[in-house]
């Protein structure tokens, strides 16, 4: 077998749980649990509604950036399905002997489709809005990683000689890309319904142009192990693609409207036509067909043996294929209580499951309530989609001609309890 043939995968397997959404996360959705679909203003509208420009508290001009300009700060998320605080202080880190029930306990913990990672990063390096146009250049990095459930049965219990262990679950799914993006809003004045029942009413559209960075994936993964008591049985296949270079497209379309001096509403769907043709670079699909015996007296030649059980071992440069960048629906709404506070909600629904996305529908709710003019304290909560449960808080500091904001978010549970954490502050340039 070609060694170097596994290296990507094995190091993408390796590092995938300290990488870095299509959801364009920022400090201030981050602390509102994603309920942010009406406050996007600015640079910030871009991934969520670009007809926000068209409405009233965009700034003539605004420029994000993280610790400098063109240094940023990466939004990062890291959550998955099992893993808490809690399971692992209890139950890993214990230094005790685990019986079989500890084991069960430990192994409930694991769903029936296995561990699941979802990772994500993005990162801007120039974000911008001049009036009703807003601007962006940035890097991300999104995806999925299951391991089966079989491999932490056999890593607590063993395996029954003659019980094959099934990998099948095992899946990998990462890709990377540069965004080019551009939004602009339109306020829409002289609609005869319109205006005589909202305030401002505005539509906007966003093109985003993708540069696929790097890709890597299984397309198939059916692949059993076998042991005796005097040797390992190896069968099934293990399809895999690997791509440099890329390019796509994604629209954004949306509608906002400020309804009165309390209320507001935001529709938008994001992402549509989404896709990454990788072609431009390297683009290499690597199939293997495993059917390898390994006498338990021959471990140390184990590798050779695999290699003569290969049955078929191929590396190809393939045809153009493509992608999805996947698109999702955002439904909003913001009420004014006092100058003060406002509450506000985001309904969010995805059209696939590819990569970190999903058809799970989620909703979030939240609140900003302002201490001072320049300090606002923001707390949020989401049920459903990826996460099934996240809540969200931050703050910062808001003065006229200079902004930073943070922003904190827990998925799963509560400090202990929680599976997940995403993280982000910035700063901006407003006049």
């Amino acid at each position: 077998m070609q060694k170097n043939t596994l290296i990507p995968f094995i190091v993408i397997i390796t590092l995938v749980p300290l990488s870095f959404a299509q959801l364009y996360m920022n400090p201030r959705s981050i602390s509102l649990a994603d309920a942010y679909v009406t406050q996007a203003r600015g640079s910030d509208v871009i991934g969520w509604n670009p007809a926000n420009l068209g409405l009233s508290g965009n700034p003539k001009f605004n420029f994000d950036f993280g610790i400098i300009p063109l240094v940023p700060f990466p939004a990062i998320q890291i959550n998955n399905n099992s893993l808490s605080p809690f399971m692992l202080n209890n139950y890993v880190f214990t230094g005790k002997y685990l019986n079989d029930k500890d084991k069960e306990d430990l192994l409930g913990f694991f769903p029936d489709n296995g561990l699941y990672f979802n990772p994500l990063m993005q990162m801007r390096l120039i974000n911008m809005s001049i009036k009703s146009w807003a601007f962006t250049l940035g890097m991300e990095v999104t995806g999925k990683v299951i391991a089966p459930k079989s491999l932490f049965h056999l890593a607590l219990f063993g395996n029954e000689f003659g019980e094959p262990i099934d990998l099948s679950a095992t899946d990998l799914q990462m890709q990377a890309a540069a965004t080019i993006g551009v939004a602009h809003g339109w306020q829409m004045q002289n609609i005869p319904f319109i205006k005589d029942h909202v305030d401002r009413f505005a539509v906007g559209v966003g093109a985003k142009v993708l540069l696929g960075l790097a890709y890597a994936g299984f397309e198939d993964f059916t692949t059993n192990v076998t042991t005796y008591t005097d040797k390992i049985d190896a069968t099934g296949a293990v399809n895999g693609k690997i791509s440099l270079g890329g390019v796509g497209f994604a629209l954004d379309l949306g509608a906002a409207t400020d309804i009165n001096k309390h209320f507001s509403a935001s529709l938008a769907v994001n992402n549509l036509l989404g896709f990454i043709n990788w072609n431009l670079g390297e683009s290499r699909v690597k199939e293997y067909s495993l059917d390898v015996e390994i006498p338990s007296s021959d471990f140390d030649i184990a590798d050779s043996l695999l290699e003569a059980g290969i049955k078929k071992d191929t590396t190809y440069t393939s045809r153009v294929y493509r992608t999805n960048y996947p698109a999702y629906l955002l439904l909003g709404g913001e009420y004014r209580i006092y100058e003060n506070l406002k509450v506000m909600a985001t309904y969010r629904q995805g059209f696939s499951r590819d990569f970190a996305s999903t058809v799970t529908p989620a909703l979030s709710v939240a609140t900003e309530y302002h201490l001072l003019h320049w300090l606002p304290m923001r707390f949020g909560i989401t049920f459903g989609g990826n996460e099934r449960f996240k809540w969200g808080l931050g703050s910062g500091l808001n003065f006229r001609h200079w902004r930073l904001d943070w922003g904190f978010s827990q998925i799963g549970g509560f400090f202990n309890h929680g599976k997940g954490v995403a993280f982000c502050f910035d700063q901006a340039i407003i006049f």
